[in-house]
């Protein structure tokens, strides 16, 4: 299944910005009896530093024929509250079910050093077995990689 979906990933991304990294990992537990497999893509609109970067996690179900999607968006810029409300609700349009987290770094009390902000939001994909579950997943993937592509370019 992380094949599958790399290689569908692949396809419909670069319509919509650029891979940069695509890293597969492989944990296994020193406690049970499991491994476990992730993909990582890294995706961006263009390859700079101070441009948002989304980090795709892909992990295969217990299943073996569903793959969890998570995407964390990270938007390295320092945004000022207001900023960061409008992110917010820019984001919560395209993906509602997306959550958004703030972590504030001070060097002393009321000197703000740093400020990271982190949009992310997960979903679960089947394995299509008919023609028109294929039809239904290719477009669940087409939309995905669009609403990915304008959430890249927030914040900046």
């Amino acid at each position: 299944m992380l094949q599958f979906m790399v290689e569908k990933l692949n396809q419909q991304l670069p319509m919509h910005g650029m891979i940069s990294d695509i890293v597969l990992r492989s944990d296994h537990s020193l406690l049970e009896e499991a491994e476990g497999q992730e993909v990582l893509i890294t995706f961006s609109e263009a390859e700079d530093e101070k441009q948002p970067t989304a980090t795709i996690h892909l992990f295969t179900l217990a299943e073996e024929d569903s793959c969890e999607i998570e995407v964390e968006i990270n938007y390295p810029s320092r945004l000022q509250d207001e900023e960061i409300q409008g992110l917010w609700t820019q984001a919560k349009s395209l993906v509602a079910e997306c959550a958004l987290t703030e972590k504030r770094r001070f060097v002393e009390a009321g000197k703000q050093a740093e400020v990271n902000v982190v949009l992310d939001y997960h979903f679960v994909v089947q394995m299509p077995r008919t023609e028109a579950e294929e039809m239904a997943f290719t477009e669940t993937i087409a939309r995905f990689s669009a609403d990915l592509g304008m959430l890249v370019k927030l914040g900046t």
